[in-house]
């Protein structure tokens, strides 16, 4: 009885130990499983997203694939084709009906036009003949007024004669001013009449005598007593000449 009682106690003991030891270790036994649990799911999720990115991927590549095959599909390239050609006609009657309105507008209005622009032909020829004679009639005014000192020029170089070298330095500087002022003649179109040596023309030469000449035939100028002038073909004054007879 001692034994058996004994024998009991010392299960009892043991089956003590062993369900304390089992309530200890419980702890990390479930934290190891939890663990792995969520280890698993963690892996489970990264590898459905990384199939879930393919795929997308996949399925985009193919979406731009398909895309560019219609694109380049003959039938799209056809109804393209058919659209410009159906823009070009619309153009090209578009052109068609402005170029009858242009010829209707030129039936209608174009001998109008053609008048308007005779008479603004005409207009422009007016005022240029108008200028140009004001010019011409201005020119001659300056030219009559500048006579008088070319003729007194005229006049001293035939009656005075130097004598000395400060004579003869005052007649090449009054000579220089006199060509100064025969340059700007010519620059406004003013030329001398010919005289000597030329046939007497009436339109152009005063008779104011007539003597014999030894140089010179009948009928031709052999002296100049004034000079003549002319802008262009107007004369402003007739050359003053002695006509060998």
């Amino acid at each position: 009885m001692i034994f058996q009682r004994t024998l009991l106690l010392v299960l009892f003991n043991l089956f003590a130990t062993s369900v304390d030891s089992f309530s200890v270790s419980q702890p990390s036994i479930l934290s190891s499983i939890q663990s792995s649990k969520t280890s698993t799911c963690l892996r489970a999720e990264e590898e459905s997203e990384t199939e879930t990115t393919d795929d997308e991927v996949v399925s985009g590549g193919d979406s731009a694939d398909a895309a560019s095959d219609i694109l380049n599909s003959p039938a799209f390239l056809t109804r393209k084709l058919e659209v410009l050609k159906s823009d070009i006609e619309k153009i090209d009657e578009e052109i068609a009906e402005t170029q009858q309105q242009v010829e209707a507008g030129k039936a209608e209005w174009g001998p109008q036009l053609e008048d308007l622009q005779r008479e603004y032909t005409n207009i422009q020829e007016r005022m240029s003949s108008q200028n140009s004679k004001g010019d011409t009639m201005a020119t001659q005014q300056v030219v009559r007024e500048v006579l008088e000192v070319i003729d007194n020029f005229d006049r001293a170089f035939g009656a005075i004669k130097p004598e000395t070298e400060e004579e003869v330095v005052i007649e090449a500087e009054y000579k220089a001013l006199y060509q100064k002022i025969i340059d700007t003649f010519d620059s406004l179109g003013v030329k001398k009449v010919e005289t000597v040596g030329t046939e007497f023309n009436y339109e152009y030469h005063q008779a104011v005598m007539q003597r014999p000449s030894p140089d010179y035939e009948e009928g031709i100028v052999c002296d100049e007593l004034q000079s003549g002038f002319m802008v262009g073909d107007t004369l402003i004054r007739a050359a003053m000449v002695a006509v060998a007879a």
